[in-house]
């Protein structure tokens, strides 16, 4: 099958998804969980009429439809073409980042429960226990996949471990790979957990120390450092610019969970990239 026939389908399939994330997300409830999502048909939020199947294609509704509402013409939330563009684009470039396989597909999944977290996180700033234990439970098989192909074997090395390359054996502990995915999860829990401790609650929550714990079975150590240093970097530059916006005041609470997805995604694509030009900045190789 010709490479832009399968690109093209990894990227419509990637928005039916997103579309189906934005549901699950937006319909999600505290009291209920994700019940409500599976009931009833999508509906204007606004004058309450049911969505007929012009309204409901991925991306291309909202461009046809200039990003309004077919029946009161009231704005359409950006969140949603957000959601399904985001999802598209993860089907879409991560196999062309790691290949095809089910590496990649439990990648592709990975982020877009980081994407389903983010949305929840953000409307009602909780983190639903169900997703993480899917995330440490697929995580969980990712490693597994990497023990029965030999990356534990305690050779130094880094391709199919590290997404940052070669820097991966500059900042390693030892040479266990296993050893280090572990040394990962205790930054996480440690790092997380003590800003929870320290700030009893009101700089981080639980649902960070949970998720940052679970993704270390996703990135082993330093990917983690890095990509925890990158959810704070991405979340200090918002939320400055919400606060120059007056959006946000200087004490309010900010949702985390969409930080620690950008930061788990931005070292999964450009991990290597990043430390490189780092280095180069400060002329230390």
């Amino acid at each position: 099958m010709p490479e832009l026939v399968v690109n093209t389908l990894l990227f419509v399939f990637g928005a039916a998804i997103g579309s189906f994330i934005n549901v699950l997300g937006f319909r999600y409830s505290v009291k209920k969980g994700f019940k409500d999502a599976f009931v009833g048909r999508s509906m204007c939020p606004q004058c309450k009429t049911k969505l007929e199947w012009i309204d409901l294609i991925p991306i291309f509704s909202f461009v046809f439809l200039m990003g309004k509402c077919r029946t009161c013409k009231k704005p359409i939330s950006w969140r949603y073409p957000l959601g399904e563009t985001i999802a598209a684009l993860i089907a879409l470039f991560v196999p062309l980042q790691i290949g095809f396989g089910i590496p990649a597909l439990l990648w592709v999944l990975c982020l877009w429960i980081l994407l389903l977290i983010s949305i929840v996180d953000f409307r009602l700033k909780i983190i639903p226990d169900s997703l993480v234990v899917l995330i440490a439970v697929l995580g969980l098989g990712l490693m597994a996949l990497k023990y029965f192909n030999g990356y534990f074997d305690g050779l130094v090395q880094s391709d199919g471990i590290s997404f940052m390359g070669t820097h991966y054996i500059t900042f390693r502990i030892g040479v266990s790979a296993l050893l280090n995915h572990v040394y990962s999860i205790l930054f996480a829990l440690g790092l997380f957990g003590g800003l929870y401790a320290f700030s009893k609650g009101r700089a981080m929550g639980m649902g960070d120390v949970k998720l940052a714990s679970a993704l270390g079975l996703w990135l082993i150590f330093p990917d983690m450092v890095l990509s925890m240093a990158l959810a704070f970097i991405v979340g200090s530059i918002i939320g400055l610019a919400m606060m120059q916006f007056k959006k946000l005041k200087f004490k309010s609470n900010v949702p985390f969970g969409p930080f620690i997805a950008a930061g788990v995604t931005l070292v999964f694509f450009f991990g290597y990239d990043i430390v490189n030009a780092y280095f180069k900045i400060f002329g230390i190789f």
